[in-house]
């Protein structure tokens, strides 16, 4: 049993992540926190509460930083346009809020912290003391990056949060765009999670059609980390350094130097076909 907080910035590949996370009877989601990255921290929060009410996920929902560490604030909205909200009716009853002190605690508590929006969370819980035992992220391009040129959403909205948390020697494990860029889900699996009787299913089946509209991206980019969790079998891993431009015409770009006795670990494939089958059989209840 994996006892995993998620650190994300809804986002309907965030979403698919958690429906994903809800649907493991070998994973334990003990708290969502937010970040701004995708859009400001306001509408990723209210789609955080969203998404938990329609999952029925309980755990304790933590808002966090508004603004990157040291620059000023970047989203996807100001990229791709839209205002990144995901089409659900906002719940009755509000999710159970904890304070910073609640989530640094649940954080370190944590076996894996999923990092699956900009890093300046986790950069805020290192330079604090408060030290994950293990860091599953999804971020980076060693390729072409969908933000700039040289540089990946998640790290490019906070680089000099990513810069900490790599030097942090905390274990990382990331999860790339070169890879998670790939997973767009076929129209016959959304089909099947849709008429599926699996509320897991169901509600990705409802909300993937709306991929690549309203910054939201055609991908599941973050669904890739809890695939990752579950079935590292289908994925290909190399060990060595990662290491991140801070400034300057590539701020943002991450580097990945190989090492047999290097500090983190990058994902470099994964079997595209067999993480959808997993996928759509476990959030359709069928294993």
């Amino acid at each position: 049993m994996i006892h995993l907080l998620l650190d994300c910035d809804p986002g309907l590949d965030d979403a698919v992540a958690l429906a994903l996370a809800m649907a493991s009877p070998d994973l334990v989601v003990t708290a969502v926190s937010t970040v701004a990255a995708n859009a400001p921290i306001g509408i990723v929060t209210g789609n955080a509460v969203a998404v938990m009410d329609r999952l029925g996920c309980r755990c304790p929902l933590f808002q966090g930083a508004a603004q990157p560490l040291v620059i000023a604030a970047r989203h996807s909205t100001d990229i791709w346009g839209g205002d990144g909200r995901l089409p659900l009716e906002a719940p009755d009853k509000p999710a159970k809020r904890i304070d910073r002190a609640g989530f640094e605690s649940l954080s370190v508590a944590a076996d894996v912290v999923c990092a699956i929006g900009s890093l300046t969370n986790i950069a805020a819980l290192i330079t604090a003391g408060h030290r994950p035992k293990r860091l599953a992220i999804m971020g980076g391009a060693m390729g072409p990056g969908n933000a700039t040129p040289s540089a990946e959403l998640n790290i490019w909205a906070d680089p000099h949060a990513a810069e900490i948390v790599f030097a942090s020697g905390v274990p990382i494990t990331l999860v790339p765009l070169d890879i998670t860029r790939t997973l767009i889900v076929p129209r016959e699996m959304i089909t099947r999670l849709a008429d599926s009787t699996s509320m897991p299913a169901r509600f990705c089946g409802e909300l993937l059609p709306h991929a690549g509209s309203n910054a939201h991206p055609s991908a599941i980019h973050d669904a890739a980390v809890i695939g990752f969790l579950l079935w590292p079998e289908l994925f290909t891993v190399e060990r060595g350094e990662l290491s991140v431009i801070t400034n300057g015409a590539e701020e943002g770009r991450t580097s990945f130097t190989p090492a047999a006795d290097g500090p983190h670990e990058i994902l470099t494939d994964v079997v595209r076909d067999g993480l959808f089958r997993h996928m759509l059989h476990r959030l359709r209840g069928e294993d």
